[in-house]
This record gives structure tokens, C-alpha cells and sequence, in this order.
């Protein structure tokens, strides 16, 4: 019986020059690698190493100032210039300016009857029916209408705590000398004679046509049908 043989594995061994070749490889300093064996070479280095490592606080604060100023000139490099700031954002203002829009006789009359109000609250406190002749034509029913009624106000001591809660334009026909338009008007209106109060209505809903022209000084109210909604 042959006996059994120990196969022996032959290893294979690397070529030197293989060998060589990785090794050569390895120890090829970087560039790097020479900058630091040069630096480290000197012997200035080495003192002011060893000076600077004998002041611990003296370098850590070195190194926060150092940071300091970097982290300054960074913010001030990303600042744009003054005019660079400035000049997008005038010329985006005199873009942005709105034109304004052309008034219309309307307008006016909204103004006008705005105005009218204040004074016919202010006439109504005071008895003074003066007060509305800027806003009522001379010869129109309209003024006719406002003496007579301070006239007999004033015979009975009668006077008026007026206020204008809301108001607004129901519709209207106006052109550039006269026109009408109608409002709806809430007021509250206490009456007193002597002082003493002899009526007290809030929230009275009135709805009132004004008839208007244009004068030489302006809107005048030449005459006006008041109909109380609600009262």
C-alpha cells in the first residue's frame, strides 16, 4: 500500500524587483511632507515653539483675535458698496410711485356732502344756522327750508345733539355744474329745550336726495327730500 504523500503547497513568492517597485513607492515623501521636515528642521522654529508654549493665555488670546479679524473682514467683503445699496432702491421708489388718479365731479360732491354733515351737526348743537350758508345755495328751497326751521328752534329754545353714525352713496347722476345723488344716512339725535331732554333717538336711518350746482365758489345744495327709514 503506497502511503498517502503530504502535498506540500509551494508557495509563491513576490518577485523582488515587485517588492521593490511597492517599496520605492511608499517612501516617496509628498511635497508636503518635505515642507514639514523643513520647517521642522530649523532650529528658529523650535525656540519660538517653546517661547510661545511657555505663555498659554498669551496665545489662545493671539489665536481668538486672529479669528476675530477673520471673521470681520469676511462680513465686510460680503457688504455691497453704499451707492450699490442705494441706487436699486431709489430707482424701485420712483418706479413705485402711484400716479394719482384724476378727481371726478363726484368725488367732489362725496367731499363736499362730508364736509356738509360736520357742519349741519356742529349748526344743530349751537342754533346757528349761519353755519350752513357756504353749503346751500341763496336762492334754492333748500336754505329757505334750514331759516325756517332755526327760526322756530330758536322760538321754542330748542337744541340738538346731533352725531352721524354711518353714512353712504346710494346712487347718484353728476356731471361738471350740478346733478343730484341720494345717501343713506344713520344718526343719533337728542333734543333738549332748556336743558332739559325731551327726545332721545339712536340709530335713526334716514335716506335723503340732495339736488347740487356748481357755482363760481364751488357745490351748493339747492334743495333736499329727507325720508326717514327707520325711526
Amino acid at each position: 500500500m503506497t502511503p498517502f504523500r503530504r502535498n506540500r503547497s509551494r508557495r509563491r513568492s513576490m518577485p523582488s524587483h515587485r517588492i521593490a517597485q511597492r517599496q520605492g513607492k511608499s517612501r516617496v515623501p509628498t511635497t508636503g511632507d518635505r515642507a514639514l521636515r523643513w520647517l521642522l528642521a530649523r532650529p528658529s522654529l523650535d525656540r519660538l515653539l517653546t517661547a510661545a508654549l511657555r505663555y498659554p493665555r498669551a496665545l489662545v488670546i493671539a489665536a481668538i483675535g486672529a479669528g476675530a479679524a477673520l471673521a470681520i473682514w469676511q462680513i465686510g467683503a460680503l457688504q455691497p458698496a453704499p451707492e450699490a445699496a442705494l441706487s436699486p432702491v431709489r430707482s424701485a421708489d420712483v418706479s413705485a410711485r402711484p400716479t394719482p388718479l384724476p378727481t371726478t365731479p363726484a368725488d367732489d360732491v362725496v367731499r363736499f356732502l362730508a364736509a356738509y354733515n360736520q357742519a349741519s351737526a356742529l349748526a344743530a348743537a349751537q342754533g346757528q344756522a349761519a353755519l350752513l350758508e357756504p353749503y346751500l345755495a341763496p336762492d334754492g328751497p333748500a336754505w329757505r327750508s334750514v331759516m325756517a326751521e332755526y327760526a322756530r328752534r330758536a322760538s321754542a329754545g330748542e337744541r340738538r345733539d346731533a352725531a352721524l353714525v354711518r353714512w353712504g352713496v346710494l346712487q347718484s347722476d353728476i356731471t361738471s355744474t350740478e346733478g343730484w345723488i341720494d345717501t343713506q344716512e344713520q344718526w343719533d339725535v337728542v333734543i333738549t329745550v332748556g336743558g332739559r331732554i325731551i327726545s332721545s333717538r339712536r340709530g335713526v336711518l334716514t335716506r335723503t336726495r340732495y339736488w347740487l350746482r356748481r357755482d363760481a365758489d364751488g357745490w351748493r345744495i339747492v334743495d333736499a327730500a329727507t325720508t326717514e327709514v327707520i325711526r
